[in-house]
This record gives C-alpha cells, structure tokens and sequence, in this order.
C-alpha cells in the first residue's frame, strides 16, 4: 500500500522534495566539510544573518598551524611560552607552538614595513617600549583626559578644524567619541595585552631573523607570560582586552570594522573555542623566572629608560619591577646614562 501511495506522487513533488531535503543537510554538510579542514563551523547567529560567506573566508584565513601534534601542546613548556604570540600567528601561517615562522623574507618585511624594524637594536628597543605599555600607556592616559568636559571640547573643536586634512586627527576625534561612549566597554579594559601579545610576536620574529638568541627569544617570551599574568587572570581576560585595543588602534569605519570583529571572531574562536589552541595552555601554568636577557640587550644600545619619582608612585606593581631590573643595569655609579621619563 505504502509504496502504491508513493507511486502515485507526482514528479514534480518528489523534485521539490529532494531539492527540500538538500536544502535542509545543506547546513550540516557544509559544517562537516569545515570540520575536515580544520575550520570551525559557521556559528547559527551568523547564517541566520546570511553571514556564512564572511565567516567561511574568515575561518579559513586563521586555522591554526601546528608543529606535531595538537595533543603533544598540552605538555610542551615551549607552547605554552609562545602562547601569546597565537593570535598574530593565526593571521601569518605561523607554526603555533615552535619560535620559527613561515617565512623569513615576509617576516622581514613586515618588520621593516609596519614596524620600521632594520635591525636588533631597533629590534630589542621597540620590544622594550612594549614591555613599558607603548600604546596601552597612551590609550590609558587618553581615557583619563576624556574625564575632563572642558579638556574634549576644547579638542574637539581644535580636532574639527584639521580633520579634513589629517589621519591622525581623524583618529584621534573617533578614539575620543569611543571612550565619551563608552563604547564596548572600553572604559573598564586593562589595554596592556594590546602591547604584550604584540611583543611577543616580535620575539619570535627576532629569533627568526637571527637578531635574539634561541635563549633570549624564550627568556622574553618567559618575560612576557609574566606581565600577563600580572595584567590579568585568564585567557579570556586577556583576549578581550587584546582585541579591544587592536580596535581601538585600527579606528576605522563601520565598513572595515565589520571585517575586523569577523575575522577577531574566527581568531577567538581558534583559541577559546571548544577546541581552542589556548583552552589546552592552563593560564596560571608555572613560568620559568626571566632573566631580563631582552633588558641586557637594550642596555649594550643604550636605550634603557627608568622613571621619575612622580611616574614611579603613579605605576603599577609590573612596571615597578621592570624599573627596577633597567636601574639595576644602569646605575649611575658605573657610568650608566639612562633615560628619565
């Protein structure tokens, strides 16, 4: 009988049916084949949005590189101590738990091209400035003058004037608007990841370009894992705050800033996924003591700063201790000339 009513139904109806079905696996499938190469699926809120085209070239952009194993990283010190240099190795095919990259000659250029980098000693002394919170400093210093009614008015209004004709001006209104805004909550966020993840990512092109020693590169990298640590109390702290300064930095329009969050999204998610690259990395995992290689090599170029005596009350409990090793390296008595700020 069954197969009598089923011999009765028009071909047309069985063809809307077939094309209904595919339409209905279409969506498992396609997770399954993302799955196979390593990518995440497209989250539902985001093919619900019709945004799977804009995640798949995301997702694909980011897949992790691994040196071995995934499962062997769960054991291996040297992973967890490149750790914070994941998300910029996401976005270079990097190998993600070995200090060497993909490419020397991209490395290389990228130094020279976004950094200015020619050299170690332009090498060591931009890691350094970092360390001290190069940009998290500014960023921070800005919020605090954006407390000042009559300080925001007076610079919007100079700013008003030059930002037809200057970048940076323009930047600079939009990074004021965010903080008055308080937009993504930025009023709260400790920007020091913003510097450190990046510092990282330097090490590891130092040693890559042979201008730090395989021991200098994992004594930063050691060093860097500590200022986190001092920063914040977990990967997910730590992420936030990363993305949020890259965004803050990248002060673009709603055009490029959807990009950005896509693809900010991918990388969060290929380290604090389900299988996420960090989610294997215990966050307080013991680190080895540094011993401030990087503070040696920025000593021999003589580019060592130490604050003043209103900076150092005002610093926080890391920046005291780095100001401590750069005074120890330079004291007055042998001749050393460090710079006061």
């Amino acid at each position: 009988m069954i197969l009598r009513f089923l011999s009765q139904i028009p071909a047309p109806v069985w063809f809307a049916l077939g094309v209904f079905a595919l339409w209905c696996l279409h969506g498992p499938l396609d997770d399954l084949v993302a799955i196979a190469r390593g990518r995440i699926p497209t989250p539902s809120d985001l093919r619900k949005a019709g945004k799977t085209k804009e995640w798949k070239k995301a997702s694909a952009e980011h897949v992790p590189v691994v040196s071995g194993s995934r499962a062997s990283m769960t054991s291996d010190p040297h992973a967890r101590l490149l750790a914070p240099s994941f998300p910029n190795a996401l976005c270079n095919d990097n190998p993600v738990n070995v200090l060497e990259v993909a490419s020397v000659e991209d490395t290389r250029k990228m130094l020279e091209d976004s950094w200015g980098i020619m050299n170690r000693a332009d090498l060591v002394t931009r890691i350094y400035r970092l360390l001290c919170g190069d940009h998290s400093k500014g960023y921070a210093a800005l919020r605090s003058r954006c407390a000042d009614p009559e300080w925001v008015e007076r610079v919007l209004e100079d700013l008003d004037k030059t930002v037809d004709k200057s970048t940076m001006d323009v930047e600079m209104c939009w990074r004021i608007h965010r903080f008055l805004n308080n937009d993504r909550g930025i009023q709260d966020v400790e920007f020091a990841a913003w510097d450190l993840m990046r510092a990282a990512m330097l090490t590891r092109s130092g040693f890559a370009l042979g201008w730090l020693s395989e021991d200098e590169a994992w004594d930063t990298l050691a060093l860097i894992n500590h200022a986190l640590q001092m920063h914040y109390s977990s990967w997910d702290e730590a992420w936030e705050a990363y993305r949020l300064g890259r965004w803050l930095w990248a002060a673009e329009g709603p055009e490029e800033e959807a990009v950005d969050d896509m693809h900010d999204r991918a990388r969060g998610a290929y380290l604090l996924g389900k299988r996420g690259l960090w989610k294997s990395l215990p966050w307080d995992a013991p680190i080895p003591e540094s011993r401030f290689l990087l503070l040696d090599a920025v000593a021999a170029v003589g580019r060592l700063q130490v604050l003043s005596v209103s900076n150092w009350r005002k610093a926080s409990a890391w920046e005291r201790e780095l100001d401590a090793q750069a005074r120890w390296r330079t004291p007055l008595a042998m001749g050393g000339k460090p710079i006061v700020h």
